[in-house]
């Protein structure tokens, strides 16, 4: 399986400024060919990274929140040859995909018209498509339904989405052969309903993946910090783990031995 960052950047200044990308990550194997979180640039850095994204077969929305749907609607329209043929999944929540209490979907109905199918799920539910399982995952962040999933294909793939560590989150990710986490701030910071370094840490250390990747960088993990952590982590745990970079290609696989050079 390969994975592909997009972008790295999280949080409103991250991704104002563009310190970061924000295009979200693109999981592809036999079966998949998979965009998470196509936030804002997500199609102009598709093709600054050489990314195919008529070739997507589906779409992970993880919550409501600019910085994770913003090119969703271009993002569809890519995987359905300019919204011409009936094809491709959407996997989101229902807050995306209909709205809550007096804010409006992002998706219009011409776009959910066009796709094949679309999966409007909760944390806690479970999938099969394209010869894949999925599993919808908790998160404590500012949106209820917010999720992140475990998925097993060739390899298990875990990504904890937005949010802070709570309590037993360790249990949905047991065993990953890559736990994308985001991670938004340093150690010793406010949660403020998203992962820091320090709690990172410890859902690595009881998660036991056999690679761990930071992104979704907020401002304080810029500029060199982010490394600084992964490195402090991998230290603590003896885990590998890596602050992915934009445009970053990761093989899962073979004993991540990708990896040796990063």
């Amino acid at each position: 399986m390969k994975i592909t960052f997009l972008g790295t950047g999280g949080g409103r200044f991250v991704v104002l400024n563009q310190l970061r990308a924000t295009g979200g990550f693109i999981i592809e194997s036999k079966n998949l060919n998979m965009h998470v979180d196509p936030g804002p640039g997500a199609i102009v850095r598709a093709k600054q990274f050489k990314k195919n994204l008529a070739k997507l077969n589906s779409i992970f929305v993880s919550h409501h929140h600019p910085d994770h749907y913003t090119d969703l609607e271009v993002v569809i329209e890519a995987m359905t040859g300019g919204a011409k043929k009936k094809r491709g999944i959407l996997i989101s929540n229902e807050n995306v995909i209909k709205g809550f209490d007096d804010v409006p979907p992002i998706v219009s109905p011409f776009h959910l018209n066009v796709l094949e199918k679309i999966y409007i799920l909760k944390p806690d539910e479970e999938i099969s498509f394209l010869n894949v399982k999925l599993k919808t995952t908790k998160c404590v962040h500012g949106e209820e339904n917010c999720m992140g999933f475990v998925l097993e294909d060739e390899k298990k793939i875990g990504y904890t989405a937005d949010g802070e560590y709570y309590e037993g989150q360790e249990n949905y990710f047991k065993d990953c052969d890559c736990l994308i986490i985001n991670c938004l701030r340093p150690r010793n910071s406010e949660p403020y309903g998203h992962m820091t370094a320090d709690k990172a840490k410890i859902l690595i250390e009881r998660a036991k993946p056999k690679l761990a990747i930071l992104q979704h960088l907020g401002m304080k993990m810029l500029f060199g910090v982010a490394e600084r952590e992964a490195k402090w982590i991998e230290q603590e745990t003896g885990i590998k783990t890596v602050a992915a970079k934009d445009g970053q290609v990761f093989e899962i696989g073979e004993e991540n031995k990708s990896l040796k050079n990063y």
